[in-house]
């Protein structure tokens, strides 16, 4: 039986934001009193997760690479905290703009939309799309006493940058965190609503 890896497309922050991402984890953890979900997993913005043999992942590096690549740059703003609340376990994160969360579907609808289907069926499994909602999550699996300590502990927080590209990242055991294995850049050019800013 082949052995599957789990594999994520992510937006990684730059390092200034996730230095900012690792303190408030840091604090949150020091709050609470002991470790919680993601709590030591690095700033990211989840696109898409999916499970694959490690053999064949060359392959869907390139067709990652083929969809990736014309896509434009684009300003990603983060602006407050926000939470959500499930029955058991709530999460609390860092939330883009609506602008910002629009242009990240709309990036992420192309990758999935120019997925060739056999190619899926036979390389890949329980692909799923987590783009719908996009967010820079500070903790998982919070009760909700744990939320509103959150929310008293964080309440502003104003940040951006120009994502140029969209990181791959693969699930390792023995550290028990996803690690970035690639990085694929938006090369196309203008963007997409043709606000472009140019550094």
């Amino acid at each position: 039986m082949t052995l599957l890896c789990a594999y994520s497309l992510a937006i990684m922050p730059p390092p200034t934001i996730a230095e900012e991402v690792r303190g408030f984890k840091q604090n949150l953890r020091e709050a609470i009193g002991k470790s919680y979900g993601s709590a030591n997993a690095d700033g990211h913005i989840s696109l898409d997760g999916f499970d694959a043999a490690e053999v064949d992942y060359p392959l869907i590096l390139a067709e990652y690479t083929k969809l990736v690549s014309p896509l434009t740059p684009f300003e990603l703003t983060f602006s407050g905290f926000a939470d959500f609340d499930r029955a058991n376990f709530s999460a609390f994160y860092i939330k883009p703009t609506e602008d910002s969360c629009n242009a990240i579907r709309e990036r992420t609808h192309a990758v999935m939309k120019g997925f060739d289907r056999k190619f899926k069926k036979q390389y890949m499994q329980k692909w799923a799309d987590e783009s719908k909602n996009p967010h820079m999550t500070i903790g998982r699996r919070l009760t909700r006493e744990w939320v509103g300590l959150a929310h008293s502990l964080f309440t502003e927080y104003e940040a951006g940058f120009l994502c140029q590209s969209f990181a791959i990242r693969k699930y390792n055991q023995k550290r028990r965190q996803y690690e970035v294995i690639d990085n694929i850049d938006l090369r196309g050019h203008g963007s997409a609503d043709g606000q472009m800013s140019i550094f």
